[in-house]
């Protein structure tokens, strides 16, 4: 198994424990084309998620925390 089969499993394991806590689950993407692997929403409140098998490499936890860094509103990242 491959590291990218690895980052959906978990992916998707991350997905499916949000909606198991009554969270409606959507995919954001901002204007500058890159994307938020997760918005979370319940109660009104909203919460993003990134996910990653390994942000280790520093390029691969820059591309991670660029979509969060455009985000300009103060909900938890």
């Amino acid at each position: 198994m491959c590291d990218k089969d690895i980052g959906h499993q978990i992916e998707n394991i991350v997905y499916l424990e949000l909606l198991r806590r009554g969270y409606t689950v959507n995919i954001g993407k901002s204007g500058r084309g890159t994307e938020v692997d997760f918005v979370a929403v319940r109660d009104k409140k909203r919460s993003y998620y990134q996910v990653s098998a390994s942000v280790l490499d520093e390029s691969t936890l820059n591309r991670d925390l660029e979509p969060l860094n455009q985000i300009k509103d103060n909900y938890p990242k």
